[in-house]
This record gives structure tokens, sequence and C-alpha cells, in this order.
């Protein structure tokens, strides 16, 4: 009876690639999803001209006739449960990330063929993923075609808030928490966003040289600057 052959590392390899990209792209679906109720939860707010912290009672202490106080506080309580929805996804995506990076190294390492390893480095490099640590960056090699940028940054501060989150100058705004090129009506939409989310947490998306990035960014004040940004956007 002749030795049985060695059994080809490979199969094994692409078996646990094949299962990781599955888990990823199911994560990328619900942290799409999630995205979405979360835009048009920031847009019941944006059309209210409220934020996440202003108050909805007046100088009595009576709620706000103006405004639907109930739409309001139930918006802002389902805005704060998906955010924290929306970071563990993102750290779930992130070390899925690692491990398919992982997963192809080991695979080059065992000799794989150069088209298997073409094909993993090149789908892993279609996912989207942004840290849940505030100004940590991820880069994607491709652009969503309905997103169009609708500012560009002229200035950024050194030690400011968008400086520390990894915005730098000549980056162009895709999508500013809520604010897109749909809404952002001259910029105004965007300014009034700010200045109802100082030490608010708001994710942002950019178009750098052609890449897309996303960040996190936290407005406030006291940073040692104007304004709580410390920059200075021009609209496109």
């Amino acid at each position: 009876m002749g030795l049985m052959p060695p059994v080809s590392s490979s199969p094994t390899l692409q078996g646990d690639y094949d299962a990781l990209m599955k888990d990823a792209q199911e994560l990328i679906a619900r942290k799409d999803k999630l995205e979405q109720e979360l835009r048009e939860l920031e847009d019941v707010l944006i059309s209210a001209g409220v934020g996440m912290d202003t108050p909805l009672v007046d100088n009595a202490g009576f709620p706000r006739s103006e405004i639907d106080v109930h739409t309001i506080r139930t918006s802002r309580n389902m805005i704060h449960r998906l955010r924290n929805d929306h970071r563990d996804i993102m750290s779930e995506i992130e070390t899925i990330l690692h491990r398919i990076h992982q997963l192809k190294k080991a695979s080059d390492e065992a000799g794989t063929s150069t088209s298997e390893s073409a094909s993993t480095s090149s789908t892993s490099n279609d996912i989207t993923t942004t840290s849940n640590s505030l100004g940590n960056i991820s880069e994607t090699t491709g652009s969503d075609e309905r997103l169009i940028p609708f500012a560009v940054v002229n200035a950024v501060a050194p030690d400011s808030p968008a400086y520390n989150s990894g915005l730098r100058r000549n980056d162009q705004i895709v999508q500013f928490g809520g604010i897109h090129a749909g809404n952002h009506n001259r910029l105004q939409a965007l300014n009034t966003m700010i200045s109802h989310s100082e030490n608010q947490t708001l994710t942002l998306s950019i178009l750098r040289d052609g890449i897309s990035l996303q960040m996190l960014i936290r407005p406030r004040s006291g940073w040692g600057g104007r304004g709580t940004l410390g920059c200075h956007l021009l609209p496109l």
C-alpha cells in the first residue's frame, strides 16, 4: 500500500476564507441598514431644528409648542441605541477583516495559487470598515455613486477636533452625520446640525484623492481655537 499524498492546505484556507467573507458581508448589510435608519432619524431632528441635546421645554418648563416633543424624544432614544449597535458592528467587521488578512498571509506562505491570492486580496479590500475608536480611518477601493461630495475642506487648524479625527485640507465631504448632497441647503443644514451636536460622535464620509474614507468626529468647544470643529468648509 502506497503512502497517501499530502493534503493541500489550500481547500481548508479557501473554506475558512469563504466563511469569513460570508460573515463580513452579512455584517456589512446590517451596517448599511443601521446607517440608513440613523440618517432617517437624524433627518427628523434636522427638520425640527434640534440636536441631540437641545432643550425640549421652554423657560417656564413646559414642552415647546413649535415641535413634536414626543417624536423628538423617541428619535433621540433610537439614535442612541442605533449608534451603540453601529459601534458594535464596526468592531465585529474590523475583527473579521483582521482575520481575513491573516488568512491571506497564511495562504501566501502556504504557496497557494497567485490567482486565488489575488482574488482574496481584491475581495477583502472591497469591504468598508470604520474603527470604533475616534480618529481611526478606514480606506475603501470604491465609492458609492449615489453619494456626491457637497463641500471641500479649505483649512484645518492643528490639534482641532477636525484635525484629530483625521480630516485634512482638500478633503471632499460626502456625508456628515445625516447631511449629504441632497439636503445640505448650501451648508446651512450642516451648520445647524453641528451646532446642535457638540460632544456627540458623528460619522463622516469623505473623498481624498479619489479614495473613499470614513471617520468619526466629535464637535467640541474649548479645544483652543474657534468653533467646535476647527476647520473651514466651502460648498461645491
